[in-house]
């Protein structure tokens, strides 16, 4: 069962990161030369907010919770009161986790569909959608710290 755990939780993180990392090299670049990149933005925003925000983050919660549980063979709680090197680092993961789940509604269901009004709001949502890429990055960083016993 752990190793299905962990497969779900590879899987939504490479979805999760994967997709932003795309939007960002791949289709940000080609799209933004178009007249209607605010539409197809705000198009593929949508699917993705669905399967990322919607359906991953939460998936990415409950797995990686149900992870930390079966690697140490402690409470999830008392992981937290812990001051192993494992959870110090679990902790930091959990508060950028926290931040990219703020940042992604933010993103995706208030500033992305007012993206159209006015281009201080279509940049503010491109610097949001950048940031929370970075602590994308930063988030699996720890996860590998993880990996190695959180040190």
């Amino acid at each position: 069962m752990k190793e299905i755990i962990l497969f779900l939780h590879v899987v939504f993180a490479s979805l999760w990161i994967g997709g932003m990392l795309f939007m960002a090299i791949v289709l940000s670049p080609y799209v933004r030369k178009l007249p209607i990149s605010t539409k197809i933005f705000q198009e593929v925003g949508k699917r993705y907010s669905i399967i990322g925000t919607v359906i991953g983050l939460p998936v990415l919660f409950i797995t990686g919770v149900l992870n930390a549980v079966s690697i140490t063979g402690m409470e999830f709680i008392a992981l937290l009161n812990s001051s192993l090197a494992y959870a110090i680092t679990l902790k930091e993961k959990l508060m950028f986790f926290l931040l990219t789940v703020i940042l992604a509604v933010l993103h995706d269901f208030y500033l992305g569909p007012k993206a159209n009004m006015s281009q201080r709001i279509k940049l503010i949502t491109r610097i949001v959608g950048i940031i929370n890429l970075i602590i994308g990055l930063i988030i699996i960083f720890l996860a590998v710290k993880l990996r190695f016993g959180g040190m």
